[in-house]
């Protein structure tokens, strides 16, 4: 073979070379199209951004008039209550009603509402005080009256209308914490009526006033006669003869419970005693399960048209989550979020990290019930409603890794707290036991009242590190 002959390589930009006005057409029409990728790509995240930004204003925005309806709600509850410490209402009325409620209103509308209850507290207020002052001086009540709404005429300035939102959801919050401030001093009244401890200027009333209850001062009161309390109670003249007031216990009580939803009695703690590096010490006592009687059901309805069980898993809940929440033992002592102002299913907002979390619905097949993301040192909360066919005592049996509170009816029910945990956890995961299969992963239990028909229950998620659940079981 000759050296002439050797195949020689073709040049690099030979094709460019012969057609460089096909290659630059290419270059000219790649280049477009290449940066409306990447300017569609920005405009799309950006457009999300926005969209996302949106619904986390306008949940912070449906949560607050969620918490402007809880706080002319709870107006019409200590209406009631002041009502009833005067006589004026049978017990167990407007404070214990349940808010349900599937969009808040406009706060024009319920500072309205607001507006009209704080009419009808003060109205109470100057009759109470009427009658006060009319036993202390010995007076008629109706001149009483007049020296009473006199003197509230020159201690309350006309309020001007709102011209915002904002304006009248101020308006709102100061006529709740005007009718707080006169819920208390009620308690107060009673509370002093009910111990016997009396102001000085009442003293002398009180020895001018004996034999003057006008009240059933143990409730029972029925008759002419005479009596050593002063009671105020409007529905006849009694003997008087019962705890002074006319009130009693229950009705402070019943104050107490409104004032403090929060605070559960003593029976709501699942366990005393016992701390721990993290996880409280102590001995956990799984309650125990019938085996042998049980019936499993799951779901929402209790009665009528419900599932045929003895022990139901309630499965079905809206939740949402992860939000941020505390490192190590701090969980149990964890960060409010707004779920927690008002539940408003069709909010969203900012959770653990920055996502956007909503309310999804959840209806799990296996016990016990898992929020779908999981996270650790986060929040999450759960919502849903119970159907009873009658009013009736059920004991809830309530469990969680790693700790949860319980409301039913927006009342505090169920408090884990840190104590046992450790103890706990070592019985659920580290020995061989039937737990799952009797719907019994549950760290104690307690016997609520649930009504006739709609019941909420919220509760509250905490988890530190790995693994998470939720038990709630309900038993006769």
């Amino acid at each position: 073979m000759f050296a002439d002959d050797t195949p020689r390589p073709a040049p690099a930009f030979g094709p460019i070379r012969r057609h460089p006005f096909i290659f630059l057409s290419l270059v000219l029409h790649a280049v477009p199209l290449v940066a409306l990728y990447h300017l569609g790509s920005q405009r799309i995240e950006i457009a999300q951004r926005a969209r996302q930004q949106r619904q986390v204003e306008s949940g912070a925005r449906l949560t607050a008039q969620a918490r402007l309806e809880k706080r002319v709600h709870d107006m019409e509850r200590i209406q009631s209550l002041l009502a009833q410490s005067a006589g004026k209402q049978p017990a167990g009325n407007k404070e214990d009603e349940v808010q349900f409620s599937a969009q808040p209103k406009a706060p024009d509308e319920l500072l309205k509402q607001a507006k009209d209850l704080a009419r009808k507290i003060d109205e109470i207020e100057r009759d109470t005080k009427a009658e006060r002052l009319a036993q202390l001086l010995d007076i008629p009540k109706e001149k009483a009256l007049e020296q009473v709404a006199e003197k509230a005429r020159a201690e309350e300035p006309p309020a001007a209308g709102p011209q915002t939102p904002a304006e009248a959801a101020a308006q709102i919050e100061q006529l709740e914490a005007k009718a707080r401030d006169a819920l208390e001093q009620r308690r107060q009244q009673l509370e002093q009526q009910q111990t016997g401890v009396q102001v000085a200027a009442d003293a002398g009333a009180a020895q001018r006033g004996a034999g003057k209850g006008n009240g059933k001062a143990d409730g029972k009161g029925d008759g002419e006669g005479k009596g050593d309390g002063q009671g105020n109670g409007q529905s006849g003249r009694g003997p008087g003869n019962g705890s002074a007031g006319g009130v009693g216990r229950q009705m402070l009580d019943r104050i107490a419970a409104f004032t403090n939803p929060d605070l559960p009695d003593r029976m709501t703690k699942a366990y005393l005693g016992g701390a721990g590096t993290m996880f409280g010490g102590g001995v956990a006592h799984m309650p125990t399960v019938d085996a042998a009687t049980m019936v499993k059901g799951a779901g929402r309805m209790i009665g009528a048209g419900g599932t045929y069980a003895n022990r139901v898993w309630v499965n079905r809940w809206y939740l949402i989550g992860p939000f941020d929440g505390r490192h190590g033992a701090g969980l149990f002592a964890n960060y409010h979020h707004p779920p927690e102002q008002g539940v408003v299913l069709d909010a969203a907002y900012r959770g653990k990290g920055g996502r956007l979390v909503k309310w999804d619905y959840v209806d799990m097949a296996r016990y016990p019930l898992e929020p779908p993301v999981h996270a650790e040192d986060a929040v999450y909360y759960g919502y849903t409603e119970l159907m009873l066919d009658a009013a009736q005592d059920l004991t809830i049996w309530v469990g969680a890794d790693d700790d949860a509170q319980l409301w039913l009816n927006d009342r505090l029910v169920w408090e884990g707290g840190n104590a046992n945990k450790d103890s706990f956890f070592g019985q659920v995961y580290e020995t061989r036991n039937t737990f799952v299969r009797d719907y019994n992963l549950n760290e104690g239990k307690r016997v609520v009242h649930f009504r006739k028909g709609r019941n909420k229950l919220f509760f509250k998620l905490s988890n530190g590190p790995t693994r998470i659940f939720f038990s709630l079981v309900l038993t006769k």
